[in-house]
């Protein structure tokens, strides 16, 4: 395994040519032989573009047909749907995360100041609804996003870079930045990707002022106040929830929308999309399955008892935790499944954030204190909360690229990971804090509880997880009071500032350059200096505040790196980052995650595994779900 970050310069500094379309006659799927033949639909050879993407399948040839079933916690869950449907944009990751390949765009080209990349789109490429797919959706795409009050947290969108779109052809364009972007190849190739591709000008601009002097007044018809309510619930963008809810939508996405996710849904439901521009290395169309089934559910515990029932052909996301583990697998011939092996991305079960921008003076003084860290890593015995929580899976580790990161420093991964009361109580002397009988205080007497939060719901573990570190930090001379609060809350504390300590689940394992949060104040997640990724983000001027010199290097330094088009240099100056959270030690982590797992059906066939599992490479939708298919009894 060689996942490289920041892999866009590697494959773009040269256009990348797909394979030539196949010669042979391509094949459909039985379920829409009647509508060829009636005319409803074209055949299969005019329905693909001149040349299709063709996709070697992972195990074998596929056959066609079968309902793929699984669920959604709740009817906000666009997640997984993100994950199984949407992962269709103009270029993809490959299965092994280290390249950067072809998908609706054949081909590109990068300028040498990293301000200009242009895309040649397949030609033929149609929507699902039958219409042509070309450069002009995505300018309109571009034009709609730049709309100040539609749409959200896209490139698009980024002030400190503006994009326009210059259309050369039908099939050919290009983003032309103000200033040089080194990581916008990345960014198409996760699952933020799909939002450029995700609006049909044809459908869509019947909703925009621009297009159509009406859309106002339809909106207001239709009990909208605003165009831009109206254009959010009839084109809603990325993988918003409201999008799954409009069949009418158009996507180029293997399947669409047959029954909606609308807000008293039990069900939604997809279907293939007969225009899908993909063919597997016969010339078969893809995808292989023909609908997609999702159960919506708030209960957890009838998703569990579904996938132990077999009523469940592939899944991993809630269902697959820890606690369950031991269940799934006893029950593997019961409910005709097996599981497989997911490798995540993620670098810590747990990041332990104290505020180092406090609003209590005296708070933010000993936040910032490197020994006082130290001293809280020490009192943790991550061993007990491992072989206690997690079964014994998994190693002491802090928050530091994974061992299968090109990064992987394994001084950085194990410093102060060692359970020593003594080391930790040498720290605290050395951050100022003074022994009063059991307990330490502040060196003028006044007592230090600190108070940590967490949300006992997003992840169950977390609640074992704190109460075992409560009663370590507690037993080294830490006051600790644990405070279970709602998500909403969670995430309003941070730009007031006072709250002692956040914890969370331990991104940017391996996608170290696309998800710094801990390496360096990044972003809105860096919660142990919440007010200075403000400052480094021209975000919140109100509460920013000017970082520690350290933190301010480290800007510099990814500044740099967002602007260089060479991967070499990005990677140098990724390294330079990550020795200075080295040296400076920002948060403090628990453990190394043990391999996850999904649940898949015995007869559900090209399912890679291991699969590498992350949010960015959004698993499974890099394993090409459109080429699983359910092999004959």
């Amino acid at each position: 395994m060689n996942h490289l970050s920041g892999l866009a310069g590697a494959v773009a500094l040269t256009a990348i040519v797909a394979a030539a379309g196949p010669s042979w006659a391509q094949q459909q799927a039985p379920m829409l032989d009647a509508l060829v033949e009636s005319g409803e639909l074209p055949p299969v050879e005019e329905r693909l573009p001149a040349n299709p993407l063709v996709v070697e399948p992972v195990e074998s040839i596929g056959t066609y047909g079968g309902t793929w079933r699984s669920a959604l916690r709740g009817g906000l869950d666009n997640a997984w749907i993100a994950r199984t449907v949407a992962y269709d944009g103009l270029v993809r990751y490959n299965r092994e995360w280290d390249e950067i390949i072809p998908n609706l765009a054949e081909s590109w080209e990068v300028s040498e100041d990293s301000r200009t990349y242009t895309f040649k789109l397949r030609e033929g490429l149609k929507w699902n609804n039958g219409t042509p797919f070309t450069s002009a959706d995505i300018a309109f795409a571009v034009e709609l996003m730049s709309e100040p009050s539609y749409g959200a947290g896209t490139f698009i969108k980024n002030p400190n870079n503006p994009v326009t779109v210059e259309v050369i052809d039908e099939t050919t364009f290009s983003f032309v930045f103000e200033n040089p972007n080194g990581l916008i190849m990345d960014d198409l190739a996760s699952v933020n990707g799909f939002t450029v591709v995700s609006l049909n000008k044809e459908y869509c601009s019947q909703f925009y002022p621009k297009y159509n002097p009406d859309a106002e007044a339809n909106a207001q018809a239709a009990g909208f106040q605003t165009w831009e309510l109206h254009m959010q619930d009839r084109c809603s963008w990325a993988t918003e929830t409201i999008r799954w809810a409009n069949p009418d939508l158009p996507m180029m996405n293997p399947w669409m929308i047959e029954e909606p996710l609308t807000g008293d849904a039990t069900r939604t439901t997809f279907v293939r999309n007969p225009y899908y521009w993909k063919v597997d290395t016969e010339g078969n169309q893809l995808p292989y399955i023909d609908r997609l089934s999702m159960r919506v559910s708030d209960s957890l515990e009838e998703i569990t008892l579904m996938a132990l029932n077999g009523e469940i052909d592939f899944q991993d996301r809630h269902i697959a935790t820890v606690a369950n583990q031991p269940l799934f697998f006893d029950g593997q011939e019961a409910g005709d499944y097996r599981l497989g092996a997911n490798v995540p991305s993620t670098s810590n079960t747990l990041v332990l954030q104290f505020n180092m921008n406090h609003v209590d003076e005296k708070r933010r003084e000993l936040f910032q204190n490197k020994d006082f860290r130290i001293g809280v890593s020490h009192l943790l015995d991550r061993q007990e909360i491992i072989d206690v929580v997690f079964t014994g899976q998994g190693e002491p580790f802090q928050v530091a690229p994974r061992p299968e990161s090109p990064f992987y420093d394994e001084e950085f991964a194990k410093q102060y990971t060692e359970f020593d009361p003594d080391a930790a109580a040498a720290a605290f002397e050395a951050a100022g804090l003074v022994k009063s009988g059991d307990v330490y205080t502040f060196a003028d007497g006044t007592p230090l509880q600190i108070t940590i939060d967490l949300i006992a719901s997003f992840r169950s573990e977390w609640v074992d997880m704190m109460e075992l570190m409560q009663l370590q930090l507690e037993a080294g001379g830490l006051d600790i009071e644990l405070n279970n609060i709602d998500r909403t809350l969670y995430y309003d504390k941070r730009p007031l500032g006072d709250y002692d300590a956040q914890i969370w689940q331990g991104d940017g394992g391996l996608d170290v350059v696309q998800e710094p949060r801990y390496y360096f104040p990044a972003n809105g997640e860096s919660v142990w200096a919440f007010r200075w990724q403000a400052w480094y983000n021209g975000a919140n001027p109100e509460i920013a505040e000017e970082p520690a010199e350290w933190a301010r290097n480290q800007m510099d330094l990814y500044t740099q790196l967002r602007a260089e088009g060479d991967p070499e240099v990005r990677s140098d100056l990724m390294k330079q980052i990550l020795e200075i959270s080295k040296e400076n030690f920002p948060v403090i982590g628990v453990s190394l995650p043990g391999n996850g797992y999904y649940i898949a059906k015995n007869n559900m066939r090209n399912i890679a595994e291991p699969m590498l599992h992350a949010y960015l490479f959004p698993t499974p939708g890099p394993y090409d779900p459109f080429q699983w298919y359910f092999a004959a009894e």
